[in-house]
């Protein structure tokens, strides 16, 4: 090929390059969504393991994960920031607890021959700080998440991957579905050590609910949207909406003048 050639491809695949890069951008916890836009929320990132960005693409108007955020490499990544208390083997996962016990959650069925009966685990995260391990449970058309406690084994089912309050006190993980799998629609907020003396509210609509975390105010006001029908219509309303934890106990409010 004459060097001149050369220089018209390579120019070629660096446009190429540079439009990928114009059309999406990565969009952050916290961000706005764009008017024109179909949008999720990016999750926390205040786990030791590391995740796919979350990216807002310009052309396609949607947020989309950059990447597989269960790939096995990430798995194996995330295991070794556990320095050896996880342990994955063919039949699924294993935890190693303070008390010298273990936990295990084990794999079901042949994931390729019977998708619909197939169930895999996989450690998704790790918090040392409250020693807890964010375990995901894949299954047929539906997800799960579990806080797993690295000192006794207690599992806490939450609707999302959590992120910790402005001084890590507690965990908070929202998410908003419409989609098979509504069980994780709501939010969770709970101690950030797991410590069963200490408040947690578990909060699953029964009715149209979308709810969406906007931040915390302090340490014990976490701010909300949700989505509901407006009067019963057809019309859909978002409000602000807050949790705030009055007397040990956090108190939902869906109403919440800001």
């Amino acid at each position: 090929m004459a060097s001149a050639d050369i220089v018209r491809v390579f120019l070629a695949a660096l446009g190429l390059a540079m439009g990928a890069c114009e059309a999406s951008a990565e969009f952050l916890p916290g961000t706005p969504c764009p008017e024109g836009f179909t949008c999720f929320s990016a999750e926390p990132r205040d786990g030791v393991c590391q995740h796919p960005d979350v990216i807002l693409d310009k052309e396609m108007k949607v947020t989309r994960v950059d990447g597989d955020q269960f790939s096995p490499e990430r798995e194996r990544a995330c295991i070794a920031q556990t320095v050896g208390s996880v342990v994955r083997s063919d039949t699924g996962l294993h935890l190693k607890l303070d008390n010298a016990k273990s936990r295990s959650f084990k794999d079901k069925a042949d994931c390729e021959r019977s998708p619909d009966t197939c169930e895999r685990f996989s450690l998704y995260d790790y918090f040392p700080k409250g020693r807890l391990f964010l375990v995901h449970d894949q299954g047929y058309e539906s997800d799960a998440w579990f806080m797993v406690s690295q000192r006794d084994g207690r599992k806490q089912r939450i609707v999302a991957p959590p992120g910790y309050s402005p001084q890590k006190r507690w965990l908070a993980s929202v998410y908003a579905t419409e989609g098979p799998d509504d069980a994780n629609n709501g939010f969770d907020i709970l101690p950030a050590d797991m410590n069963t003396n200490e408040p947690a509210i578990h909060y699953r609509p029964t009715d149209y609910e979308l709810w969406e975390f906007v931040r915390w105010d302090g340490e014990d006001r976490l701010l909300l949207n949700v989505t509901v029908h407006e009067n019963g219509s057809s019309a859909l309303v978002t409000r602000p909406a807050e949790a705030s934890l009055m007397k040990g106990k956090w108190v939902l409010n869906k109403s919440s003048p800001r």
